[in-house]
C-alpha cells in the first residue's frame, strides 16, 4: 500500500537494515514466490521472467512490504532492462525522505524514458509517479490524485490504478475521530472493489488499514479473518490482520496470526540464509503478542513473548533502537500488572552511539519507573524530582534536529515522555490528597496521549485514561470515572483489565446488576490468565458474594507493589526481574 510506503503506520524496531543504502542493481536476487496474493498488471515486455517478478513487486507493493518489493522490481529491470514499469516500482518503493531523493528521480527518470513505447495504462502510471518523485507525497499529493483519477476513469475495468489511488489517499483518523483528508474517498474505492474483486488479497490488505485506527475497526473484520489463507506468506498482511482482531478483542484468534506472521517471516530468512533486520513483521509480531496476553491477563506469556523480542533484537546485533523496543515491551507488561521493581531493574543498555531520541527514551523509562517505584514506598521527594527530570527532557528533546527515516524522531520521543510526566505528575497530586491538581495533569496527559503521532515510540507509562477513572473513584466522582472506563473498554473491547475497571466503577455507583455482568465478562477474558493476579481474585470475590457490593472486593489491592504471590507448591518465580 502506497500510505504505507509514504507515511509511515508504526516505528520500525530497526534504525537501519541490510539492504536499504544498496543501491538497486547491488540487491540479491529473490526466487519467485507463492502466497503473496494474486495481483496482476500486464507490462510491456517480451521476458516473462521480467513479467513474473513485477508482478511480485506490485503485489508486495500492496502488502507495504518495500523491501522486498525493491528486490523484485530490480530483478525485473535485470529481466528486461528496457521495462519501464519496473523502474517504476524502484521509485515507488523507495518511499520518501531527502536521503533517498537522488534514488528516486533517477529510478522515475529511467521509466519516463522507456515508457514511448509502453500502453497507455503505463504511460500515466509512470507520469503519476513522476509527480510525486518531482514534488514529494506533500506538495505532489493534488497533482498525482488527479492524474490517477484519470487514469481510473479512463480504464474503469482495472483494479490496480483505484487500489493503488486507494492505498495513497488512506489517511487515519484524527484524534477527536474525524477521518483524515482522503479517508472516505479511500474507503469509498475499496468498498467498490470488494464487490468486484473479492479475492485480490491487496484490496483485503487496504481494507483492513483503513478501518484499523477508526472507531469500527469490525467494518474490516471479514477481511482480517480471510489474510491468512489469501496471503500465508505475507507476514505484512498477517500483522495488520493480527492488529485488527486484537482490537475487536478476539485475542486468541490474533496470537495464532500473529504467530503465523513470525513463522512467514523466519521461513523467509531461513531460505535465503538472509540476516533478521530484514524480516518485515516479525519484530512487531512479537511485540503485539505480548501486549495480547497482557489483556488476557497472561503474565508470565507476555514476559515470554518480549524476551523472546530481546533475544532476536541481540542476534540482530542489538542496534541501540532496537534494544529500547524489546526493553520497553518488557517495561510495559510489568507495569501493566503492577510490578514496578521489575519494571525498573529492566537493562537498557545502548553504549556510546546512541541518538539523542535513543539516550533519552531510555533515560525517560528509567526517570518513570523509578518514580513509580518510589510513589509506592512513599517517597514523594524522590517522585516529584523525577517529575521534574521529565519535564526537562521534554524540553530537551523538543529542542532537538528532526530525524529522517526509521530512526526515532527526538519530537516523537518528547511527546511521549510528556505524556509519561504528566501522568507520573497527576497520581502524585492524588496521592498528596490534591484532587483537583491530579485530574488537571491528567487530563492533560490524557489529551496529549490522544495527539500523539502514530510513528512514534509506543507509550511506556500506565493508560492516564485508567489513571484518571481510578483518581476520580478515589475523590467521589463515580460517575465521571465510569464514563472514561467505558470509553476505554470501548476501545480494548477483549482487555481484563479495562473491564475491571468498568466493573470496579459500577461497584462504587451501587449499580450491582451492571457490575455482575462485567465481572463475569472478566472472568470470561481472564479464563486462562495466570492464577494470581489480584484483579481476578477481586473478580472472583464478587462473582461468590455478589451481595455484599464493596465488601466483597475488600482486602485484594490494586495491582501487586513488590513481587507476585508464589505459584502453588513452588518458589516465588512469577516476576522475572530485568531482561
Amino acid at each position: 500500500m502506497l500510505a504505507r510506503l509514504f507515511r509511515a503506520d508504526a516505528p520500525s524496531v530497526h534504525a537501519h537494515v541490510a539492504w536499504e543504502d544498496l543501491p538497486d542493481e547491488a540487491l540479491p536476487t529473490p526466487p519467485l514466490r507463492d502466497g503473496l496474493g494474486s495481483a496482476h498488471l500486464r507490462v510491456t515486455t517480451r521476458v516473462p521472467l521480467a513479467q513474473a517478478y513485477f508482478d511480485q513487486g506490485l503485489r508486495l507493493l500492496h502488502l507495504g512490504w518495500a523491501l522486498e518489493a525493491r528486490r523484485a522490481f530490480a530483478e525485473a529491470a535485470r529481466q528486461d532492462p528496457s521495462l519501464a514499469m519496473a523502474w517504476w516500482g524502484l521509485a515507488l518503493a523507495r518511499g520518501v525522505g531527502q536521503r533517498f531523493a537522488a534514488d528516486r528521480a533517477e529510478a522515475i527518470r529511467k521509466a519516463l524514458t522507456l515508457a514511448e513505447g509502453a500502453t497507455d495504462v503505463e504511460q500515466r502510471l509512470v507520469v503519476a509517479a513522476s509527480l510525486l518523485a518531482e514534488k514529494g507525497p506533500a506538495n505532489g499529493r493534488h497533482a498525482f490524485v488527479r492524474e490517477m483519477e484519470c487514469l481510473v476513469d479512463r480504464f474503469p475495468e482495472e483494479p490496480e490504478p483505484r487500489l493503488l489511488l486507494a492505498g495513497f489517499l488512506l489517511d487515519g483518523y484524527e484524534s477527536d475521530g474525524r477521518p483524515g483528508q482522503g479517508q472516505p474517498y479511500a474507503q469509498m474505492l475499496l468498498r467498490d472493489l470488494l464487490r468486484t474483486h473479492p479475492h485480490h488479497a491487496g484490496v483485503h490488505v487496504a481494507w483492513v488499514q483503513a478501518w484499523l485506527p477508526s472507531a469500527r475497526p469490525e467494518t474490516a473484520l471479514e477481511s482480517a479473518e480471510l489474510l491468512p489463507s489469501l496471503v500465508p506468506e505475507g507476514s505484512p498482511a498477517l500483522l495488520a490482520a493480527g492488529r485488527l482482531l486484537l482490537r475487536v478483542g478476539r485475542a486468541a484468534e490474533a496470537n495464532r496470526i500473529l504467530e503465523a506472521a513470525v513463522t512467514a517471516d523466519d521461513a523467509y530468512l531461513a531460505r535465503e540464509s538472509l540476516p533478521l533486520d530484514v524480516a518485515p513483521s516479525a519484530d512487531t509480531a512479537l511485540r503485539l503478542l505480548s501486549e495480547g496476553c497482557v489483556e488476557v491477563g497472561q503474565y508470565r506469556g507476555a514476559q515470554v513473548w518480549a524476551r523472546r523480542l530481546r533475544q532476536r533484537v541481540e542476534a540482530s546485533g542489538g542496534q541501540p533502537q532496537a534494544v529500547l523496543f524489546a526493553a520497553t515491551t518488557l517495561v510495559a507488561a510489568h507495569l501493566r500488572f503492577g510490578f514496578s521493581r521489575a519494571a525498573a531493574e529492566v537493562p537498557m543498555e545502548l553504549g556510546d552511539k546512541a541518538t539523542v531520541a535513543e539516550a533519552g527514551l531510555r533515560d525517560a523509562v528509567r526517570l518513570y519507573t523509578r518514580g513509580v517505584c518510589a510513589l509506592e514506598t512513599g517517597r514523594l521527594g524522590d517522585v516529584e524530582r523525577a517529575c521534574g527530570a521529565l519535564d526537562a527532557l521534554v524540553l530537551t528533546l523538543s529542542e532537538a534536529p528532526r530525524s529522517e527515516g526509521r530512526a526515532l524522531c527526538p519530537r516523537d520521543v518528547a511527546r511521549t515522555v510528556e505524556v509519561a510526566a504528566q501522568e507520573l505528575r497527576g497520581t502524585l497530586d492524588a496521592r498528596r490528597g490534591d484532587s483537583g491538581r491530579a485530574e488537571a495533569a491528567l487530563t492533560r496527559a490524557l489529551r496529549l496521549e490522544r495527539r500523539l503521532r502514530p510513528v512514534g515510540p509506543a507509550l511506556f507509562c500506565r493508560p492516564p485514561r485508567e489513571t484518571l477513572a481510578r483518581v476520580r473513584l478515589r475523590s467521589g466522582r463515580e460517575e465521571k470515572a465510569l464514563e472514561l472506563a467505558l470509553e476505554r473498554a470501548g476501545e480494548r473491547p477483549g482487555c481484563g483489565h479495562c473491564m475491571l475497571l468498568v466493573a470496579e466503577a459500577h461497584v462504587a455507583c451501587e449499580c450491582m446488576s451492571e457490575a455482575a455482568r462485567d465481572f463475569a465478562v472478566v472472568l470470561d477474558l481472564w479464563r486462562d490468565a495466570d492464577p494470581h493476579l489480584p484483579g481476578l481474585q477481586r473478580a472472583r470475590g464478587f462473582a461468590a458474594h455478589p451481595g455484599r457490593g464493596r465488601a466483597a472486593l475488600r482486602g485484594v489491592p490494586d495491582a501487586p507493589v513488590d513481587t507476585a504471590p508464589a505459584p502453588r507448591g513452588g518458589k516465588a518465580t512469577w516476576t522475572v526481574h530485568g531482561g
